[in-house]
């Protein structure tokens, strides 16, 4: 078997080099590092990559659009979430994005080694504790399911929503969206109705809950 072809993306550069440093203990060489996903993405357009280890949180394409282009443009290539994010909205998420695993960043080299050559040899690989999560969140009776509740909004809403959780007026959230302020009332209250809210408090609590937003 051919040696993997590994790459790297995450913003933070003592991060990327201690993720590196694991890596290169297991045997495993990186190929590419970078600190965003579109450079993730247009490196992949032109080479050849077994697996992606890929931040959510970044700049200028964040986790989420980097892995959704990755599965278009190379879907062969096995995306592996790294993220401190441990909450059901982005776990989720990056799997409806494309991502073949979740690891959090908290997690042993051991952990790292087993979903590589897991995605590597079986095209996924879901620790228990990832798995148990995705299991309660789909199938509890009773609980709203973010499942659903994502598949209802698309990125431009999910922009507004982080952006009505700061202290911009309306119109300054149009300007900063280059839109109308018409698109941003469409967006608003195409929110109040997918989310069952009534307000842009409801819209912030919303966003903390699913750790849309930090705080």
């Amino acid at each position: 078997m051919s040696p993997l072809r590994i790459a790297v993306a995450d913003d933070h550069s003592l991060v990327r080099d201690g993720i590196i440093k694991i890596l290169d203990s297991l045997g495993f060489a990186v190929l590419f590092q970078c600190e965003n996903g579109r450079e993730m993405v247009e490196y992949c357009r032109e080479n050849t990559i077994d697996i992606v280890l890929m931040d959510i949180n970044m700049p200028v394409m964040n986790g989420f659009e980097a892995t959704a282009r990755l599965r278009e443009i190379s879907p062969n290539t096995g995306v592996i979430a790294l993220s401190m994010l441990d909450d059901d909205f982005s776990l989720i998420r990056m799997i409806r994005s494309g991502a073949k695993s979740y690891v959090l960043k908290g997690a042993s080299a051991a952990e790292l080694e087993k979903a590589i050559n897991g995605v590597a040899t079986d095209g996924f690989y879901y620790s228990d504790f990832v798995a148990s999560r995705l299991i309660s969140t789909l199938a509890a009776p009773g609980e709203e399911n973010i499942e659903a509740q994502f598949d209802q909004l698309n990125d431009r809403e999910l922009d507004f929503l982080r952006y009505a959780c700061t202290e911009l007026t309306y119109k300054e959230i149009a300007d900063k969206m280059c839109v109308s302020h018409r698109s941003v009332d469409g967006y608003r209250d195409g929110l109040f109705n997918k989310l069952g809210v009534k307000s842009r408090v409801g819209l912030c609590l919303f966003a903390i809950k699913n750790k849309i937003v930090q705080i």
